[in-house]
């Protein structure tokens, strides 16, 4: 009972008081594994025991990080560089694995070949009390009589989204709801649908740049006090600002086709969005030439195959950008072009456009992808010592300094003089997956802030 009951389940209970974990008391996959362990050989016991804790970590973390489970499971493979397996929570992650092995097996004593019934007699009960109080997901129902959700598999979940996967069960796409305010492009979208010419969309061109972790925080004034540069005097001479929020689901990708295609989906599902409903090809439609910039792979979530479907004609991404002198990188897990080096790559795209040419530029920024990188924002003018979340979480003012820089490389170019008449959309992805359930709980969970920089017409 205490290997394979107490022993990991207790661990999960001390790591979540802590960090942002949603997971049940139990996962019964240990109890079920500790009735057979006797018939087990000890090398095979603990190998099932490692994978179970994995497989559960797994499937307990992917909430962090706004992934659903099956999109998760599908984009390990992609995240799993030698960068992130060597890194400090990569390494705390394989002791933390061996520890708990090793301990149960300790714990659990002699090595008698027979089964434990009695660890079957507790599984059942708990699944049984799990399914009276209404929490299972076996066993619907309308009212909970307990407060929490006892029991689980982990494995069981894998499981599922494995098959649904290979079935092609995989999530139908619905355009976000109005009420809510679908999409930070709506404006964009609603003026292309009176004719998209400069009149209605209030400029010759557009840019869209999607902030990494940008949140909506919970302390008023902490948006505006981080995008400042955004919000200045001499932006407010050239510009109609539009302040507001947006619903966010999903990670990284759901948050691009949100504003690109305006529909719930993820990469994997990609291939199902009718791609003349996304913005690249709708302003393409019009005579826009269309470029997308991202500082990292063009492997990544195959963005290198999807980007040109939903119209963009030409892709800046780091496999390009590092090869040219003087870019640095940027980052820790997720190491790429600095932010800084891209945004002067977006300002060329912007301000080197041929006098007759109408331009589309979308900008996937990078280097505020968790973890931050402390020593990235340096240089940033946001002093974190004027906003209470800032003194308080050293992580959290990393992150926010590494937004004020992208704002004050916005604001440069938003008021280039070289730079032709030009409409601006900043969002956030998602917002910012911290461990940290006190760090987290700063910001909504399901919204992200958003600003449109119109430009004044001319009198």
């Amino acid at each position: 009972m205490a290997a394979y009951l107490f022993l990991p389940n207790m661990a999960f209970a001390i790591v979540g008081e802590f960090m942002y974990v949603t997971r049940p008391i139990v996962n019964v996959d240990y109890l079920l594994l500790g009735s057979v362990a006797g018939l087990l050989s000890k090398r095979v016991s603990m190998l099932a025991y490692a994978f179970l804790l994995a497989n559960d970590v797994f499937v307990s973390l992917a909430p962090v990080f706004h992934l659903g489970l099956e999109t998760a499971l599908f984009s390990a493979t992609l995240a799993l560089t030698t960068r992130l397996i060597f890194s400090p929570a990569g390494i705390l992650f394989a002791a933390s694995v061996v520890t708990l092995t090793v301990a149960s097996q300790k714990i659990s004593g002699d090595r008698e070949q027979r089964l434990r019934p009695s660890l079957l007699v507790v599984t059942v009960l708990v699944v049984v009390i799990d399914m009276l109080g209404g929490m299972s997901a076996w066993f619907k129902a309308d009212a909970a009589l307990l407060p929490v959700n006892l029991g689980t598999s982990a494995l069981y979940k894998t499981a599922a989204a494995i098959r649904r996967d290979l079935a092609g069960d995989h999530t139908s796409l619905e355009p976000t709801h109005p009420l809510f305010g679908a999409a930070a492009t709506d404006g964009i979208r609603r003026a292309l649908a009176v004719g998209g010419r400069d009149e209605s969309l209030g400029a010759r061109q557009v840019a869209l740049i999607l902030v990494e972790s940008l949140g909506h925080s919970r302390d008023p004034g902490v948006d505006s006090a981080v995008l400042a540069p955004l919000l200045s005097d001499s932006i407010r001479t050239r510009y109609e600002i539009r302040l507001g929020w947006v619903r966010s689901h999903g990670a990284t990708t759901s948050g691009e086709l949100r504003e690109l295609c305006n529909v719930d989906a993820d990469y994997r599902n990609v291939g199902q969005v009718d791609a003349k409903t996304c913005l690249p090809s709708l302003l393409r439609d019009r005579g826009f030439s269309t470029v997308a910039v991202h500082g990292y792979s063009q492997k990544f979530f195959a963005r290198y195959q999807w980007y040109p479907r939903i119209g963009f004609d030409r892709m800046r991404f780091a496999d390009e950008l590092t090869q040219q002198p003087g870019t640095a990188l940027c980052g820790s897990t997720f190491r790429g072009v600095c932010d800084r080096d891209a945004s002067r790559v977006v300002r060329r795209e912007l301000t080197g456009a041929p006098r007759a040419e109408r331009r589309f530029v979308y900008w996937l920024t990078l280097s505020s992808h968790l973890p931050v990188d402390r020593a990235a924002p340096e240089g940033s003018t946001l002093d974190c010592s004027q906003i209470a979340v800032g003194r308080r979480f050293k992580d959290i003012c990393a992150l926010m300094r590494m937004h004020r820089l992208v704002a004050e490389e916005l604001a440069a170019i938003a008021t280039d003089p070289a730079l032709p008449s030009t409409r601006f959309i900043v969002v956030g992805d998602h917002p910012p997956p911290f461990f940290s359930r006190d760090a987290r709980s700063q910001f909504v969970q399901d919204e992200v802030p958003f600003i449109e920089l119109v430009p004044k017409q001319k009198k």
